[in-house]
């Protein structure tokens, strides 16, 4: 019973000792978006999202979960299990697949305003990221606009 009991608080230390207390997840933006394949019941994209450490100590990424919406609408989702490591105050770009069904892929064209293009388009992007050994995922939200006549595409923050 005892060693049971030193090794829970030996597991509790250790996975406390991965990221320290009041860690930040890392902000997650928009860079690129591209069709990769076309199918009749969804469609792949490739995004590359660039991921911005707001902490003073690296983050070692093992898992990033997301949800894109665009124009306030869903559109795709993605989840990717590749490891990557965030410096401390950096930004990293991220390369992943997100897949759309067909009725939001065809919502979206239906729904997008011929003035996108000169003032960009509004998208959200929301999720969770696991980092550093952590038990538990670390949330993120942003809220921004893609592209436009009037700034670069993928803006930093």
């Amino acid at each position: 019973m005892r060693s049971l009991f030193l090794f829970v608080i030996a597991s509790v230390l250790a996975a406390c000792a991965s990221l320290p207390l009041g860690a930040q997840a890392p902000r997650v933006e928009l860079a690129d978006l591209s069709l990769r394949s076309l199918g009749v019941l969804e469609q792949r994209f490739e995004l590359e999202l660039r991921l911005f450490n707001p902490n003073d100590f690296d983050v070692r990424i093992e898992a990033l979960d997301f949800e894109l919406e665009i124009n306030g609408r869903p559109f795709a989702k993605g989840l990717s299990r590749v490891t990557m490591l965030l410096p401390a105050g950096s930004a990293t770009p991220m390369r992943l697949e997100a897949v759309t069904q067909s009725k939001d892929w065809l919502g979206q064209i239906k729904a997008l305003s011929p003035d996108v293009w000169k003032t960009g388009m509004p998208y959200r992007i929301h999720g969770r990221v696991k980092a550093g050994g952590l038990s538990r995922w670390l949330p993120f939200e942003r809220a921004d606009v893609y592209g436009g006549a009037q700034r670069p595409q993928g803006r930093a923050i």
